[in-house]
């Protein structure tokens, strides 16, 4: 059976192997009898001095006795229903679906599109890692600005020089377990998947984003930068393609992604008739 346990208190300077001894004295019973043992969740308590706390995930056999079982009577140690993420099905469109924007969101929506066999194409009106790391450098050295290829555009988004921190407001945590993965897979430290507060340094984060970008390809999508999306073309309600450069490719799937800078984006998709709101505060 699979149990969950939480508030398991370690010192700063723990090692790996002292979490699953921490978890076994807890419970009260052999290190060797903890089987497929994960961490869920780590942060700090600094409330007196300062600790990690965990919340692990592990399994034991039905034979094995433990000593306290009433943290398992306390549900302080809980069943864990498994979560499965479930990728999107195939459609009976003939023509590849558009992710407009190179971000976080734009990268991931064309990965599960490729994945699921769809065929995306993504387009990024700025440079990729390499040619966009250049063009900024430029601009802080000698505040030459490129309006399409800047800190706030190109792959990896407005992201790409920040610190990189996790964050999302969504409550589909099978879809952020996968995100987390996915970026573990591209390189990013196995620590993501139970921080507290995740997060990336730019450098590292140059190294996994085109690797992100390679799985898109691998998978069957295609990538195009300094590809600028100049509308989206409506025709009774519905789209019927996207004009890029002054060219049209002809889509009935569009995913915008394109951050809060691209107010171009926003002026267009007003003149087409698409309903836009303020955002709250």
């Amino acid at each position: 059976m699979t149990y969950r346990l939480h508030e398991l208190l370690l010192p700063l300077d723990y090692k790996e192997e002292h979490v699953i001894k921490a978890a076994a004295i807890k419970i009260g019973c052999h290190s060797n009898d903890i089987k497929n043992f994960t961490i869920v969740r780590r942060s700090i308590d600094a409330r007196k001095k300062p600790v990690f706390t965990f919340t692990v995930e592990f399994s034991l056999d039905k034979t094995v006795e433990v000593k306290n079982p009433e943290f398992l009577k306390e549900k302080k140690v809980e069943k864990v229903k498994k979560e499965v993420f479930v990728s999107g099905k195939k459609g009976n469109s003939d023509f590849h679906p558009v992710v407009i924007g190179a971000g976080p969101a734009g990268l991931m929506a064309a990965l599960m599109l490729a994945k699921s066999g769809l065929s995306p194409v993504l387009l990024e009106r700025g440079g990729d890692v390499n040619s966009r790391s250049q063009v900024v450098k430029n601009f802080w050295q000698n505040g030459i600005l490129d309006k399409n290829n800047n800190v706030l555009y190109g792959e990896g988004g407005a992201g790409l020089y920040s610190d990189g921190k996790l964050t999302s407001r969504s409550k589909d945590r099978p879809a952020v377990r996968f995100f987390m993965e996915t970026l573990v897979a591209c390189g990013a430290p196995q620590s993501i998947m139970y921080d507290a507060e995740p997060h990336l340094g730019s450098d590292l984060l140059k190294e996994i984003v085109p690797k992100l970008r390679k799985m898109i390809i691998d998978n069957g999508g295609e990538v195009q930068f300094n590809a600028v999306v100049e509308n989206i073309i409506v025709e009774k309600g519905k789209v019927t393609g996207v004009m890029v450069n002054g060219n049209i490719i002809k889509t009935d799937t569009c995913i915008l992604a394109t951050g809060h800078s691209a107010r171009d984006v926003f002026r267009f998709l007003a003149k087409s008739g698409v309903s836009l709101e303020t955002k709250s505060f």
